[in-house]
């Protein structure tokens, strides 16, 4: 029993000094080594919160800057400044006062005079309507003439755009201040969630709460908003909601005055963290079993190798010590010291093992990297490449990159670049601000273009304290990854001209009989057109102008049917013909000749051509022809001019009247393409059509004659979308459906043909086209005894070169396309007009003169 109790003893000692020398210990560092790891993690996140929620605060001031344009250019503005000197408190309300009601994303607008005092101002803001109750604004004025910021308003949270009165050009002394203002909302503030990946809110202290998602209360804020209040520093806070751990941080939000007015709150799950977390809770309980485990198997080898072993030599001795013989030595007793030997082996073997699984998981994942055909180098505050890297980065540098400078490596043939990357990481390693080295971080390049190759660059800094032994220098390393995406971009590129070659093969194949058309218009325009150029009476300066609109009218017609080459090209071709039109000495018709012979604009079709052909095969040919009665065109017209020669008598034209209608189509089929035109340029604009339908009667006419103005009507289709539709969002805030109706209607009245096509849009600008014309010198001298109606102010939209679209596109911006209606109509004895209703909409109405088509005078006419 003494014996026993001994043995018992000895074994609960054991285990009591291994769980205080080995399991406690260990047990201590994992829990401290959790700890260190979460709290990096925190302070991680932390920083990444509270700088979104910098940046948040920092886009929500940005957004005075949309609307600081629109200040100055109603502040540099000498009949604002007049008004403001004279009083006119009339045509200030007229023309700066009405800003928020035709300017999308004004809310209001105040005009004041130097002194602060209010002269107009719309948008019911009580801090703007007698007096401007914020000195700050006054004081910054005098320091800074344009500016914008935030401002608690008696209507809410508001950015504001402030602008001197002066002259156009700037250059008079400033008579009073016009302020613009935009008031935020939950909208905006989705906008910055979309931006900055994070849910946004804001509390003011006046009460006002604005959210990107219902699911954060002002409950949550209020504890931020109130502790704000006393010590205004940053809070953050990261909990666990379900699966994933959330980065809360809050901080003060600043007016311009630098005033705190509230609180900006941010959240954001925080994948990677959490991962790591559990990862880390993963790893620490494998260790604890592992441990467990551990203690169990050296127990027992203990007792097994060491104790049983002892226990039979000490039974021994005592046998032998009473005078017993020992027959026989106990196996144990004869093996303990080479047992206790061997375990020493034994665990010498284990750690050789060990080390050599160690090893094999190195080269493991030193494999695994270099094989991911993505490349990892790191570069210290010198800029040169640290001498660990993976096979990639020689693989995409074609040289060994140890100590080589980052510049030299990325721009090996342009010092200029390569010397605008340095000086940016120089600024960022010698910049102390964390906010300024964030910023001088973003502009570092994300892709560049190396050996052929295009390479996406990731750039990661580490601090000091996170690097390793090799990598520890003054400043810390910026890890370098590379990944060569040439392929990626080069199927990118190929699959989008896949996708609009197809396109183009479709529309063609939709509407073959305008492709014969448009195709056959072309070839004769530059096949006899242009070859003809200078005949007539006409001045270089208006075929210039006829040139233009048919090249203007061949783009749309061109670009409707999807065509890949030559729309780009005949764009470039208005741009150098209103270069032209615009020098005050107009090229000699010499010059002119031989410029548009150099183009050689009849081979332009070619590559389009090329590609239909490929798809189509000897289809295509068959598409380029012009069939009437199941005969080619020629073939028609030939048969006409044969039959008019040999049939003379009265009823024979009779007759052939009759026959010259088989050749004529309805006019709707002249148009019937253009509702899905206007469809698919609405949706590419994201704009909602109802269905639109051609209504009227078949009504049969020429289609020769009206080629010219059937093909022009792109011009007003364009101009519907681009002008006339306002967005789903515009027509919702207005009242309207947010689909609009467009319609197309065909009427006849005895001799005369109706046309028109309308919309339920925003309506024409009307003083924006005034104010456009009279910048061309468009307009006839007032006369206040017959002022201009808005009828007539409507229809200079038919002028030349007279557009409202401040910037050239590939859909607007010409002023030529209208006005090319205009001349087609006028050609065939007819005329256009335009009338519109702001905010109801607008219709354009095209009267032609309708001829008796059983006429034998006119059978076989061309």
């Amino acid at each position: 029993m003494n014996q026993i109790h001994k043995q018992r003893s000895f074994m609960r000692e054991l285990l009591i000094w291994v769980v205080l020398l080995i399991v406690a210990p260990l047990v201590t560092v994992s829990i401290l080594f959790y700890q260190h790891e979460m709290s990096g993690m925190n302070k991680i996140e932390q920083e990444k919160s509270i700088l979104t929620n910098q940046t948040a605060q920092k886009l929500v001031e940005r957004l005075g800057d949309a609307i600081l344009g629109i200040t100055v250019t109603n502040g540099y503005w000498e009949d604002n400044r007049q008004a403001v000197l004279n009083n006119d408190l009339r045509w200030i309300q007229d023309n700066v006062g009405v800003v928020p009601d035709v300017v999308p994303n004004i809310d209001f607008v105040a005009e004041t005079d130097l002194q602060g005092n209010v002269l107009v101002q719309s948008g019911d803001v009580e801090e703007l309507k007698t007096k401007v109750l914020y000195p700050f604004i006054l004081n910054k004025f005098q320091k800074e003439p344009k500016f914008s910021g935030i401002v608690n308003t008696s209507k809410g949270l508001a950015i504001v755009a402030v602008a001197p009165v002066t002259s156009n050009k700037g250059e008079a002394a400033p008579v009073g201040l016009v302020i613009f203002g935009r008031l935020l909302s939950d909208e905006i503030i989705v906008g910055l969630k979309d931006t900055l990946q994070a849910d946004i809110a804001l509390l003011l202290n006046s009460g006002q709460f604005l959210t990107s998602t219902k699911e954060i209360s002002t409950e949550r804020l209020h504890t931020y908003v109130d502790t704000m209040k006393t010590d205004g520093v940053e809070h953050f806070n990261l909990e666990r909601r379900g699966e994933l751990l959330v980065a809360q941080s809050a901080a003060p939000l600043l007016d311009m005055e630098g005033k705190t007015i509230g609180s900006l709150y941010a959240e954001q799950p925080t994948r990677s963290t959490t991962e790591a977390a559990d990862r880390l809770r993963i790893l620490g309980l494998c260790s604890l079993g592992g441990m467990l485990l551990l203690l169990g198997l050296v127990i027992l080898m203990v007792r097994q190798r060491i104790i049983l072993p002892l226990r039979h030599f000490t039974l021994t001795l005592e046998e032998v010590a009473a005078g017993r013989t020992v027959k026989e030595m106990p196996k144990h007793v004869l093996h303990a010291e080479a047992q206790i030997v061997g375990a020493i082996d034994k665990i010498m073997q284990w750690n050789q093992v060990l080390e050599h699984t160690v090893a094999e998981r190195t080269a493991s994942i030193r494999s695994l990297l270099d094989n991911a055909r993505q490349g990892f180098m790191s570069i210290g505050p010198d800029l040169r490449a640290m001498g660990e890297h993976s096979v990639e980065c020689t693989r995409i540098f074609q040289q060994d990159i140890a100590g080589e400078r980052l510049g030299s490596l990325f721009y090996a043939g342009d010092e200029q670049e390569a010397a605008l990357l340095e000086s940016i990481l120089d600024e960022f390693y010698n910049e102390q601000d964390e906010w300024k080295r964030e910023l001088i971080f973003s502009l570092l390049p994300e892709e560049v273009l190396i050996h052929g190759m295009v390479v996406q660059v990731e750039f990661k800094y580490l601090p000091a304290a996170e690097s390793n032994a090799s990598q520890t220098t003054i400043g810390g390393a910026i890890m370098v990854m590379l990944t060569d995406i040439t392929e990626t971009r080069r199927l990118e590129e190929q699959m989008n001209r896949e996708r609009k070659r197809l396109q183009m093969v479709v529309h063609v194949i939709t509407h073959s009989e305008d492709y014969a058309q448009i195709t056959r218009s072309f070839e004769t325009f530059c096949n006899t057109e242009l070859v003809e150029l200078s005949s007539g009476n006409e001045s270089v300066e208006d075929k210039l102008i006829e040139i233009y609109k048919s090249i203007h009218t061949f783009k749309g017609s061109f670009a409707l049917l999807q065509f890949m080459h030559i729309v780009p090209q005949l764009h470039e071709l208005e741009s150098e013909l209103m270069e032209l039109l615009g020098r005050e000495v107009k090229p000699t018709w010499e010059d002119l000749e031989q410029w548009l012979r150099s183009l050689r604009l009849n081979e332009w079709l070619d590559k389009d051509s090329l590609l239909l052909k490929e798809a189509l095969g000897d289809a295509t040919s068959e598409m380029g022809m012009e069939y009437e009665v199941k005969l080619t065109k020629e073939q028609w017209q030939h048969l006409e001019r044969e039959l008019r020669i040999r049939l003379t008598l009265a009823e024979d034209k009779l007759w052939l009247a009759e026959l010259r209608k088989w050749r004529f189509k309805p006019l709707k089929a002249l148009i019937q393409h253009y509702p899905a035109y206007l469809s698919e340029l609405a949706e590419r604009n994201g704009l909602l059509l109802h269905p639109i339908e051609l209504n009227g009667a078949d009504i049969p006419v020429d289609p020769d004659r009206l080629n010219g103005l059937t093909q022009s009507l792109v011009h007003i289709v364009r101009n519907i979308v681009i002008h006339g539709i306002e967005s789903p969002e515009e027509r919702v805030e207005q009242g309207k459906d947010e689909y609009a109706t467009v319609s197309f209607s065909i009427e006849q009245e005895q001799n005369e043909l109706t046309l028109t096509i309308s919309d339920n849009g925003r309506g024409i600008d009307l003083e924006a086209v005034r104010s456009r014309a009279e910048s061309r010198g468009l307009l006839p001298p007032d006369n206040e005894a017959m002022p201009l109606s808005n009828e007539h102010i409507a229809n200079l939209i038919f002028k030349d070169q007279l557009s409202t679209t401040m910037h050239t596109t590939e859909w607007s911006g010409r002023g030529i396309g209208l006005s090319a209606v205009k001349a087609e109509a006028e050609k065939l004895g007819g005329t256009v007009r335009v009338s519109t209703s702001k905010g109801s909409g607008t219709a354009f109405i095209v009267k032609l003169p309708y001829e008796d088509i059983t006429g034998a005078e006119r059978v076989g006419s061309l």
